[in-house]
């Protein structure tokens, strides 16, 4: 980890110091020709751009830092702290970023776009940008810099200071969709469902679009290999790496959304998939822009058998009891054409109760292998939880895979 001296702005690194060190820390939105690691580490450079406008931004977030009581000699900013022509340097800062915004003494939330106006936000100065929120609000590191640093202070455009992120949190909530309570860290936001976390990452974008994957590995609380290149299937391989680690099933509890798949627009084209059919794993975080209610209760959780679900090269297996009248086998033991799963996690209803999640698959030949569909719909059923293998109210040997077919993102990209 490097840090910028907030007096004489050289990099230094942090091993070199000596530590535990007490650091301020930069979240904001990239914007034009911004200051580099090769720039920075250069006392030349330094020299002879201190006053440029592409460095305003670090000297005022170092003033603030200087202005603490006690001062702060460091600050993290991620556009020069990171040699991103290393590749190692580059995979291992992404999936240490989480905990360097956690273990940040404060985060100084930079809203370039906006004017803070009798303690109103306004609307975003960026002339592509007329009557449309900060675009901080929608970019995708944000959403971890928002989450992670456990004191936050945010400044509009002209560094005039709007409030703590306790402060703010019933406009934050209002802009993220992110409750008030995880904001505020009254509850640890690491106890919500996979499928809230990911709502909270709907409709915002990256400027490289495996970026969408990368900025939620803090959040989801997993670490994964750094590929640029591979486009889309970053997400998929970040719901790979969950289905392999967490039993937490709200990960595939996600409907079609009506906005279409909006994280993608760096693209410039809108991928394709099937709306209707498609297999257990979403496409998109924008899947999951109406789940953010999804709950999984320990209470109600019954053990998939064998240890869980499995990823293979055809999609996710769950093994299944063999007892007649399941999910998956009927009265003579055959595979059902049509089969209703339930999952291991609840929504609750009106009346105060949970729901559980269940989810259409179809049969696809005469096989064991199924398919999704329906991925317009969530369907909840009262009282629905998947089978725990018992039968005449003894435990059955035989069970059965069933493996839910998962098409290949590559052919949309």
């Amino acid at each position: 980890m490097r840090l910028i001296n907030t007096s004489t702005f050289a990099l230094h690194k942090s091993e070199e110091l000596g530590g535990p060190l007490e650091y301020a820390i930069l979240s904001h939105r990239w914007v034009g020709a911004e200051v580099t690691f090769q720039d920075l580490d250069s006392a030349q450079w330094r020299a002879s751009n201190i006053d440029k406008p592409q460095m305003h931004k670090i000297r005022a977030a170092c003033t603030k830092a200087r202005q603490r009581n006690p001062p702060l000699d460091w600050l993290w900013v991620d556009t020069c702290c990171i040699d991103k022509k290393d590749l190692v340097e580059l995979s291992t800062s992404l999936n240490s970023m989480f905990q360097w915004y956690f273990g940040a003494t404060v985060c100084y939330g930079y809203l370039y776009d906006i004017d803070w106006i009798n303690g109103q936000l306004s609307k975003s100065t960026n002339p592509k940008r007329p009557g449309q929120e900060s675009e901080w609000f929608e970019r995708g590191w944000t959403l971890q810099e928002l989450l992670a640093p456990r004191h936050m202070e945010f400044y509009d455009r002209n560094w005039n200071f709007m409030g703590t992120k306790r402060d703010l949190a019933p406009m934050l909530e209002s802009e993220t969709g992110i409750a008030q309570t995880y904001l505020t860290g009254a509850t640890s936001f690491k106890t919500a469902s996979v499928a809230t976390k990911m709502s909270w990452m709907a409709g915002r974008t990256t400027t490289m679009v495996e970026d969408i994957a990368y900025s939620m590995l803090g959040i989801l609380n997993i670490n994964t290999e750094i590929r640029y290149g591979e486009g889309i299937n970053a997400f998929m391989r970040l719901q790979r790496t969950l289905v392999e680690h967490t039993t937490d099933e709200s990960i595939f509890a996600w409907e079609t959304p009506k906005a279409g798949l909006s994280c993608y627009r760096s693209l410039g084209h809108t991928p394709r998939f099937d709306p209707k059919e498609w297999g257990l794993i979403a496409p998109s975080p924008d899947c999951f822009s109406e789940i953010n209610d999804l709950v999984v209760l320990p209470n109600l959780y019954v053990p998939r058998l064998g240890g869980g679900y499995q990823w293979g090269q055809q999609g996710v297996t769950f093994l299944m009891p063999m007892s007649p009248f399941s999910e998956a086998r009927n009265i003579w033991g055959m595979a059902r054409k049509k089969v209703m799963m339930p999952l291991n996690c609840w929504r609750f209803g009106r009346d105060g109760k949970p729901y559980g999640i269940v989810l259409e698959l179809v049969r696809m030949g005469s096989g064991t292998e199924y398919r999704r569909v329906q991925c317009d719909v969530l369907r909840t059923k009262k009282g629905a939880r998947p089978a725990d293998n018992k039968f005449g109210g003894l435990d059955q040997v035989l069970t059965v895979p069933m493996t839910v077919q998962q098409p290949a993102f590559d052919a949309f990209v």
